[in-house]
């Protein structure tokens, strides 16, 4: 029984650090240094995104500025252009550029919507009454390029202030008659 106390207590003496051959543990790291290095990582994040923010919010700054010129410069009739005497002949000008404008940019709406719309914007422009905004609308309707097509509603403001009559505002539908 000794023998066998004696390898005991031998395997107890090998499990203390003076027989462990591995190599010796390194410092524990400071907490100090820790938090200060997530931090500095964590700000150097938060200004990361905070320049992408500001450059995404620049870029899509000069986008619009970049629309609204385009808007200004396909919202003009061109110099020597014959302004139809009728409103309506130019409202049928209007209704032709718009309906080239949605087979070309959306080819999948159906013909009978297409008719609805194109109707509607017929009897708007008819409503306004004025050949100089409604041949504005053509030739920038004819213009739009794939950057312009989602700001198509910008034009009739535009030739509006451009070509309409000062002081006469954009037509309103009037109110159904109670009967």
């Amino acid at each position: 029984m000794h023998a066998r106390h004696l390898a005991l207590l031998l395997g107890t003496l090998c499990l203390a650090p003076a027989c462990d051959n591995s190599a010796p543990a390194a410092a524990q790291p400071d907490p100090a240094a820790d938090a200060k290095k997530e931090d500095a990582e964590a700000q150097a994040r938060i200004e990361k995104r905070k320049q992408e923010r500001l450059a995404k919010e620049e870029a899509a700054k000069k986008e619009a500025e970049t629309v609204t010129a385009e808007i200004e410069r396909v919202t003009a009739i061109p110099e020597g252009t014959k302004i139809p005497k009728k409103p309506a002949e130019a409202c049928e000008q209007v209704v032709a550029a718009q309906r080239g404008f949605m087979k070309k940019y959306h080819p999948q709406v159906e013909e009978a919507a297409l008719t609805t719309q194109l109707g509607l914007l017929q009897k708007q422009c008819l409503e306004m009454n004025d050949a100089k905004v409604a041949m504005c609308q053509k030739f920038a309707l004819e213009a739009t390029t794939d950057q312009l097509k989602g700001a198509i509603n910008e034009y009739l403001p535009v030739c509006m202030k451009k070509y309409g009559e000062s002081g006469k505002a954009a037509p309103k539908i009037p109110p159904k008659k109670a009967g």
